[in-house]
């Protein structure tokens, strides 16, 4: 007797994970009270909805709303598991998907999951806050501008891009994790400047706390931000632009510690010797919402050591450049070989170049007069020696040498790497040397752009054309970005409890071991283990079979505070 056996597979690999963590938020309750659900919608909620499209976001790293219903029937026993109802066809379909971005797009709602979904993060992973980092990106598309849209040409492209239409990504972020607090999406021609203020007070709001320690950008350090900081007893920490009157008192600054009248106080990092600076004091008087304010700020000017060597290797640069072009100036006489006649002409030629090159003082160019002088007959005819003649004398400059100003190059290279940072808060809580450290942590929400911007979040470039989705899907990507940090800093924070590593992340490197795995290698140990779910149906009776977790993945389970059951239960009917 012959049984037909029917066998079907669902690529399970890292969607449980992803769906597992946004549950133990409460992720799809906190998004479907506030997202809503039309009366005469079936099956699944637009909370629910929400989650299952993120996991499809993350583990296929493709934000296309085109794809997702084909791969939800694909993985319907799956999905229907993990978010405990039954997936009928018509879900995740291009309609919804679309209904959803347009709900998402609302500020009023946005603002209440963002506020609901941060104090659920914090009472379920504890997350740290020791201070607010803000900052901002842009994102582009093959989009056409309306004059009214949130695509706009104008504006500072990030991305290199300024012949595409672009929004802007304005984002707050907890230090140190690099965790989203907030973020706005404005319309890409928007100055950076005005943005700051919003997004602070809704972070305040969300936080509930006053007296955290902001940090930004020069564009941050706009005196009306500041203001608004202390006018709400907040602390900020920010670069000061080389603008208005920091422009003309800056180079007094640095001559004040380079020439010996201030005393520099060395910062180190992890026994490396990163700055060096000073500080100093002065008040400032602003009116803020009709009330006068009057603070102390401390200037801190601090010369970087990495900054320094950057812009010293490319003065030296600079310094070849411009030697190669003043020998080039005055060329051997030739065909097509141009020669300055005037020493007039030759002074401007080599002031402009070493204007171009920022090298003046640092080059000593010395040039010479060159007369030759050539007999010639006068008048048409053959040579004789009755013919007349006269004599022609043409002169040329030549540069004989170009040297350099050893002297005046030390002395350039003393003034090179210096910044001014600008905080409110007393030295006590917060020594210059702690100030420019905790500035340098910067890069995690400079992080949080890449990671959204890249793989397998991949904002650029955006495939949906009317404003609300734009808007919407943006605000779905960095709740994606949420589930990934909160994946990575997880592991990351069981790791250093539990004093050990995490092997078998890197492809063709078994033995190679890490403390600081990314969220990205995390999610892609479980999609390289290939896991499935496996249906074999025969005439009486159907047999389920999950592909069995390595050591690896029970590792990360445990540090995501997952059961094993997240997987096992798959198979379970």
């Amino acid at each position: 007797m012959t049984e037909i056996l029917n066998i079907e597979h669902e690529r399970v690999d890292d969607v449980p994970i992803i769906i597992g963590v946004g549950n133990r938020l409460g992720l799809a309750t906190i998004l479907g009270r506030h997202l809503g659900t039309h009366g005469l919608q079936q099956g699944l909620d637009n909370g629910e909805l929400t989650l299952g499209w993120l996991g499809y976001v993350l583990s296929q790293a493709d934000h296309r709303k085109s794809a997702v219903q084909e791969w939800a029937q694909d993985n319907a026993q799956m999905l229907g598991k993990l978010l405990k109802r039954p997936i009928r066809e018509i879900e995740f379909s291009d309609d919804r998907l679309g209904g959803v971005l347009s709900r998402l797009s609302k500020d009023d709602v946005w603002a209440a999951i963002e506020s609901e979904l941060w104090t659920a993060t914090v009472n379920v992973y504890q997350i740290e806050t020791a201070g607010v980092r803000l900052d901002s990106t842009t994102s582009y598309g093959y989009h056409q501008p309306q004059e009214e849209g949130i695509m706009q040409h104008s504006g500072h492209s990030k991305d290199h891009r300024p012949d595409l239409p672009q929004l802007k990504l304005m984002a707050a972020a907890a230090e140190p994790s690099g965790h989203l607090i907030g973020c706005d999406v404005v319309a890409g021609q928007r100055a950076d400047d005005p943005l700051y203020i919003p997004l602070i007070k809704r972070v305040r709001d969300i936080l509930g706390r006053r007296g955290l320690l902001y940090a930004g950008d020069a564009k941050m350090a706009a005196m009306e931000t500041r203001a608004h900081l202390v006018f709400h007893q907040d602390d900020y920490v920010v670069p000061l632009p080389r603008t208005g009157t920091t422009a003309r008192q800056f180079e007094q600054w640095v001559d004040a510690c380079v020439e010996g009248e201030q005393t520099a106080t060395l910062v180190w990092d992890d026994g490396r010797l990163i700055a060096a600076g000073y500080e100093f004091e002065r008040t400032h008087t602003v009116v803020v919402e009709g009330q006068s304010i009057t603070w102390t700020e401390r200037v801190l000017v601090v010369r970087s050591s990495a900054m320094a060597a950057r812009q010293c290797t490319q003065l030296e640069k600079r310094l070849a450049s411009a030697h190669a072009k003043l020998k080039a100036l005055t060329p051997e006489p030739g065909r097509g070989k141009r020669q300055i006649r005037e020493e007039g002409a030759l002074q401007a030629a080599i002031d402009r170049v070493l204007e171009q090159y920022d090298v003046q003082g640092l080059l000593t160019i010395s040039w010479k007069s060159e007369r030759t002088t050539i007999t010639r007959y006068q008048g048409p005819g053959r040579p004789g020696p009755n013919r007349t003649t006269y004599t022609e004398t043409k002169e040329r400059y030549v540069i004989t040498s170009v040297q350099r100003n050893e002297a005046a190059i030390v002395a350039r290279s003393y003034r090179l790497g210096w910044r001014a940072y600008a905080t409110n808060t007393p030295a006590l809580k917060l020594p210059l040397a702690q100030a420019i450290v905790h500035y340098r942590g910067g890069w995690c929400v400079e992080r949080d752009f890449h990671l959204v911007k890249d793989l397998p979040l991949g904002l650029s470039p955006l495939f949906v054309w009317k404003d609300d989705q734009v808007k919407g899907l943006v605000r779905l990507l960095t709740l994606a970005l949420r589930l990934l940090t909160l994946i990575e800093t997880q592991v990351r924070r069981g790791l250093a409890e539990d004093q050990t590593v995490l092997a078998g992340l890197y492809e063709g490197q078994p033995s190679r071991t890490t403390t600081r795995p990314t969220g990205k290698r995390i999610l892609k140990a479980f999609a390289r283990a290939k896991i499935a779910l496996t249906r074999v149906e025969l005439p009486d009776e159907t047999h389920w079979h999950i592909t069995p977790l390595l050591p690896l993945h029970k590792q990360i389970l445990k540090y995501l505070r997952l059961p094993l059951s997240l997987y096992t239960d798959l198979a379970f009917h």
